[in-house]
């Protein structure tokens, strides 16, 4: 049966843990790709960035161009120029070059107001950038380009009418720092929050110029990073605030493996739970059919004694008074043994289906153990068991079922009758100990091994070592009798035994005041 059970056990394991087995050699060899696969969502989202933090400097400058457009139609009006240099510190000059006028200045902070040398070169510089901003703003679209002068220092340049409404190309002298933090960076911490930094580097010195945490740390790196349209030599760097993308990867694919472990330790937990219990069932089933076989033996030998002796006695076989009178005396006792064994089945039978009621009343532990022994010393007589009653004298009351305590201590006494050898003494006492009462039973025969000593008070079990089991005939069932009525009437029990120096029972049950207390 065993053997069948582990192969059951091994073919539901492998049933089991094979789907879960699939999963993560899967899960595992699809790191890559999960890293990828982030990596490119990742990677779309910078690009997303980048391109929302250009088109809002390619605003601000849409901005500046179409106000400087209305003020170089409408000259006279300087309050227009006027708000857009005050509201704009970044901007340093504004200046106009034109084929038929050449360089003007329109708005300067330089000492140095003469900048048409500086213009002209750049117009000699970004001939073809400058024919291409002309071809697209007569096809109506409007770019814009920069030249840097200096790391700080930017011209930005784009093309605009003038009061002639002919074409002409407007310069703007820009503090590049002072344009990023007015203009860039606010855009920058709102895209940012908690999730990225964002942090603008000059490209030809590779300085931070500014970051969305509002620091210049110089070691940062970047999982992407882009070009500002309005300024090449500026590049746009993003990363993850606390994690890579890497660690993102591997983060998915822990909790993906986490996921898959605590379903395996489920499936291994339900699983030995499931073994565990089928073979706890096998056990007690296997039990069952030891108890059955047991008792059937135990009852069949008295009932064949007795109809034995019964037959006998009526074909008038026995010729002596004598003789009548010993298998008078047989009779009875087996009877006496069928009784006590069936009532034993049908105490067992109640406890079980918790149909037992116990009757409670005011009674004293010598008392009883007087009555048992004014019943049983006849039995124990016969069977030449020397017996010693030690009585604690005064013993105080307990609150108790005297006929189910008597059963308890019965079992007890039986117990020892039939594990005893050459010595057959069974000493009882009773006495107080830390506020309970207590009646031992101490008989001087084979023990009980250490290892059986935890097992004995479970239903059905028997000690079957140097076959002992079947040397000495049983149900199984006395001592689980014995412990359930003592945890009934609110008590312990307690063993003491060596192997081959018999063994003491020990029954405690609280005195009266602590009974009545603990009812309340």
């Amino acid at each position: 049966m065993n053997h069948t059970l582990h192969k059951i056990l091994i073919g539901l394991t492998v049933l089991l843990l094979f789907p879960v087995a699939i999963a993560t050699i899967y899960e595992y060899t699809r790191i890559n790709d999960n890293e990828e696969l982030i990596s490119t969502v990742y990677q779309n989202q910078l690009e997303t960035i980048v391109s929302s933090i250009n088109a809002y400097a390619q605003d601000v400058a849409g901005n500046w161009a179409s106000r400087l457009d209305l003020w170089l139609k409408y000259p006279a009006d300087d309050g227009l120029l006027d708000r857009l240099i005050n509201e704009n510190p970044s901007i340093k000059g504004i200046f106009s070059y034109s084929y038929h006028q050449g360089v003007q200045t329109l708005y300067s902070t330089s000492s140095k107001s003469d900048r048409s040398g500086l213009i002209t070169g750049i117009q000699q510089q970004e001939s073809e950038q400058i024919n291409q901003l002309l071809t697209y703003y007569e096809n109506n679209y409007r770019k814009f380009m920069s030249h840097a002068i200096a790391e700080n220092t930017v011209f930005l340049f784009f093309v605009a009418r003038d009061k002639e409404n002919q074409p002409a190309i407007c310069y703007i002298e820009l503090d590049l720092q002072l344009f990023l933090q007015n203009h860039v960076s606010p855009r920058m911490q709102s895209i940012a929050q908690n999730n990225f930094i964002i942090a603008l580097r000059h490209q030809p010195t590779g300085t931070i110029l500014l970051t969305s945490e509002g620091t210049s740390d110089q070691n940062l790196r970047f999982d992407q990073e882009g070009e500002m349209w309005l300024f090449p030599q500026v590049k746009i760097g993003i990363s993850l605030k606390q994690q890579t993308i890497s660690d993102l990867a591997s983060a998915r694919v822990k909790e993906g493996l986490l996921l898959i472990g605590v379903v395996l330790i489920i499936v291994i937990a339900g699983i030995w739970f499931l073994y565990s219990s089928v073979k706890k069932e096998i056990h007690l089933a296997q039990i069952k059919s030891e108890f059955i076989s047991n008792v059937s033996h135990e009852i069949r030998t008295p009932l064949a004694l007795i109809s034995m002796y019964i037959e006998t006695l009526e074909m008038g076989r026995v010729s002596t008074a004598e003789k009548v009178r010993e298998y008078h005396q047989i009779i009875g006792i087996e009877t006496q043994r069928l009784t006590n064994m069936v009532d034993k089945i049908l105490s067992f039978s109640k406890i079980e289906s918790g149909k037992r009621i116990y009757k409670a009343e005011i009674c004293n532990l010598n008392s009883i153990t007087e009555q048992i022994l004014e019943t049983y010393l006849f039995h124990l007589s016969n069977k030449s068991f020397n017996l010693k009653f030690i009585p604690e004298q005064p013993l105080p009351n307990i609150f108790g079922d005297k006929e189910a305590i008597a059963d308890a201590i019965i079992n007890l006494i039986d117990n020892g009758i039939k594990y005893s050898r050459d010595n057959k003494k069974i000493e009882l006492s009773t006495g107080l100990e830390k506020r309970k009462v207590y009646i031992e039973v101490k008989d001087y025969g084979r023990g009980i091994a250490k290892k059986d000593q935890k097992l004995i008070f479970d239903k059905f079990f028997r000690v079957t070592n140097q076959n002992l089991a079947n040397e000495v005939k049983g149900t199984g069932i006395g001592l689980s009798i014995v412990q359930e009525i003592v945890k009934a009437h609110k008590g312990k029990i307690t063993l003491y035994s060596k192997l081959d120096a018999g063994s003491t029972f020990r029954l405690y049950f609280p005195i009266l005041h602590q009974t009545k207390k603990n009812d309340k």
